[in-house]
């Protein structure tokens, strides 16, 4: 589907079609736990200013020629969801950002000359609870990046970071041409097959930003990354794929480094046959949860931040 969407539609427009398979939600009744949460936490006057938003999103027909309700329903989440993100104690730089016109995505002007999307609010929230976890210098790795709307954010904030992108075609395709785009002057390592880490070391550890299919992740180094994010992907693998990937984060970080989850408290895994629920995840022993919550606004969601321990250096050590 990903594939047929690119070819008809190009990456000129993937912020209105192929993004909308990522963490872009069009398709919203008025009862869903989204609306519902945000309804509740604004005011009245906050509310209508939304939907007096999406009557204006609703008329530029972002995803469709003919589907007016589906225009109308992005508008009036994002419209909410901006009206809730402004309303919270956010660092002015961090309310300062823009969405890019890259991919020519579909845009929310919830104040006068304030270019922004849904995307770009979703994701300013997941920094706020990721962010006592950024250590700088340091690096990121995001497993199922989509086309890169948190990469955005933190390199963005924190350009001294080195971000690591993991994921599968197509996605690791557009994250790899997005990210270089919108940040030219970044070194990068772009997307290659290599038979042994030791092949690619120099390159990969010269770059600001990398790009690894998922099943390269195995060939990184120990005690290399100080922060993992994985936001609505693990749960739509097996278990044992689940416990695969962990087990390499695990790997990777480095003590006292952490890792960021956000997925569906119950997720029925397709084709499968498989629920997850969030006592599923096969979290190392000695782990500790920082942060673990209800999401904020996907409700349907958790939310947890884990820190390994500053003392496994030694047992791997010792074990090796």
């Amino acid at each position: 589907m990903n594939l047929a969407q690119l070819k008809e539609h190009g990456y000129d427009n993937f912020k209105r079609t192929i993004a909308l398979n990522y963490f872009t939600w069009v398709r919203i009744l008025p009862w869903d736990s989204q609306i519902v949460f945000l309804c509740k936490k604004l005011s009245i006057g906050a509310i209508l200013r939304a939907f007096k938003n999406a009557f204006r999103v609703s008329t530029r027909r972002y995803f469709s020629k003919v589907d007016v309700v589906q225009s109308f329903s992005y508008g009036l989440l994002g419209s909410l969801l901006w009206e809730y993100v402004l309303r919270l104690p956010l660092s002015e730089k961090l309310l300062a950002l823009r969405e890019p016109r890259e991919g020519n995505p579909p845009l929310l002007y919830p104040r006068p000359n304030m270019r922004v999307s849904q995307d770009l609010a979703n994701s300013l929230l997941e920094y706020e609870s990721l962010q006592p976890a950024i250590r700088t210098p340091g690096t990121v790795l995001e497993l199922g990046a989509g086309y890169g709307r948190n990469a955005f954010v933190i390199l963005n904030l924190h350009p001294q970071i080195k971000y690591v992108v993991v994921d599968i075609p197509p996605a690791l395709w557009i994250a790899e041409r997005y990210l270089s785009s919108i940040f030219p002057g970044k070194r990068i390592f772009r997307y290659r097959d290599f038979e042994k880490f030791e092949d690619i070391a120099d390159e990969y550890e010269n770059a600001e930003i990398a790009f690894l299919l998922s099943s390269q992740i195995a060939a990184l180094p120990p005690n290399s990354v100080d922060l993992v994010i994985n936001i609505s992907s693990l749960h739509e693998m097996r278990l044992d794929q689940v416990a695969y990937y962990i087990g390499r984060f695990d790997h990777v970080l480095r003590p006292g480094g952490h890792m960021y989850t956000k997925q569906w408290k119950e997720a029925k895994v397709l084709f499968e046959g498989v629920t997850l629920v969030e006592e599923d995840y096969p979290i190392p022993s000695g782990w500790t949860k920082v942060i673990s919550r209800t999401a904020r606004v996907q409700t349907r969601f958790f939310e947890t931040l884990y820190r390994k321990p500053p003392e496994a250096a030694h047992s791997d050590k010792n074990s090796s």
